[in-house]
């Protein structure tokens, strides 16, 4: 299963990480939950561990989860209405309440004046006349829509779980904004949220970074990348669904392309499925062809992925890609100071897009896009 999120005998080896989630966000029903994060690798499963979550709280007629996607949001008072949209629409599909939207849009046109009595609708009427005001401030937009809410969650007896992922794009919003976001959400008593980062280490800066808004306020929860022996054995249970039978070599060989990460693992294992087809066989040049395809069918996502780096950072990827692996080595490569150097690469480890396996050392954490990156420039180095 590719290109979404993964659930049922999809979804593996995430039963620890969702168990603390739940265990979290199911006390919102009696006032003792705790605000959670999810902090992982991009492609290592965290948008999954989101879904299944919401699917677990499904059975719970109180409680409505809504999933939000902030990559790429530059804009707060897009966010807030997002946010806003979302919830009225969650809430709707979760209670089957369909005369809500009708009574929104009789309040927005009276501007509340007949519906004092109905919390949700009058804050969803004030949320809209001052987001049409361009005058209103921005993050008071993102205030009001994170208030509404709560107030729909109290008009209507429901309790909700605001699941923010891909978070780091709000943090570079600023101390300031974060600051009035923390405000609200402390205050909150009938919502509780989880947030969601790939930017490994500005989303643990959130957490344990004193000068941070949100020091000390969110239960950490590492998404890490699969084990080898989980990968396998995955492995070698979904292809038995397709009456494919790998021997232990072959699915190590698999497993080593992946790295680890669900989605390649996913991917990779569907290649070798369209190759072989039901019942088929896997050799080792099927292997290596499948993992070929994998790359190939990933050109365009890696290419604009690499394209919105600045030319410092493609630089020192292209070098890390190539074999440098030191900061000397990499300054050298890319012809630069090694102060512009080191500055660019704590950027790239506080993103995740590099790692530091140990001391002085450095490397590309995603290995197929390492992979990407050596067969896509790497000839035309060596020609110039």
């Amino acid at each position: 299963m590719i290109g979404k999120p993964v659930t049922g005998g999809y979804f593996v080896n995430r039963e620890r990480e969702l168990g603390r989630l739940l265990a979290l966000v199911r006390g919102v029903e009696k006032g003792g939950s705790s605000n959670s994060v999810l902090i992982g690798l991009r492609r290592t499963g965290k948008t999954s561990i989101l879904e299944n979550l919401a699917i677990k709280l499904e059975s719970n007629p109180r409680i409505v989860p809504m999933i939000i996607n902030c990559y790429g949001l530059a804009a707060k008072s897009r966010f807030a209405k997002l946010l806003v949209d979302t919830a009225a629409a969650c809430y709707v599909q979760k209670t089957g309440d369909k005369a809500y939207p009708e009574r929104l849009a009789k309040a927005i046109s009276e501007r509340a004046k007949a519906v004092r009595d109905r919390v949700s609708e009058v804050k969803f009427s004030e949320f809209t006349v001052r987001f049409r005001d361009k005058q209103t401030d921005e993050d008071t937009l993102v205030e009001d829509a994170l208030y509404y809410v709560e107030s729909l969650a109290t008009d209507k007896n429901v309790h909700f779980v605001v699941m923010l992922d891909e978070f780091q794009d709000i943090i570079r919003w600023g101390d300031d904004t974060l600051k009035r976001i923390r405000t609200v959400i402390q205050s909150q008593k009938k919502v509780c949220y989880v947030l969601a980062g790939s930017a490994t280490t500005i989303m643990r800066n959130l957490v344990y970074d004193r000068r941070s808004p949100f020091y000390r306020q969110l239960v950490e929860i590492p998404v890490k990348k699969l084990s080898e022996e989980t990968v396998k054995k995955f492995l070698k249970k979904r292809f038995a669904t397709a009456r494919i039978h790998p021997d232990s070599s072959q699915i190590g060989r698999i497993a080593t392309y992946c790295g680890g990460y669900p989605d390649y693992v996913q991917r990779l294992g569907m290649e070798l499925y369209l190759a072989a087809g039901q019942g088929g066989s896997i050799n080792e040049e099927r292997i290596d062809k499948a993992y070929e395809d994998m790359i190939l069918s990933l050109d365009g996502e890696f290419e604009n992925y690499f394209a919105a780096l600045s030319p410092l950072e493609r630089e020192i990827l292209l070098a890390l890609a190539t074999g440098s692996i030191q900061p000397s080595q990499v300054a050298r490569e890319v012809r630069k100071p090694i102060f512009n150097i080191s500055k660019t690469l704590t950027t790239l480890m506080n993103y995740g897009i590099i790692e530091r396996p140990m001391k002085a050392q450095y490397r590309i954490a995603d290995p197929v896009f390492a992979d990407w990156l050596n067969r896509r420039f790497k000839p035309m180095q060596e020609e110039g």
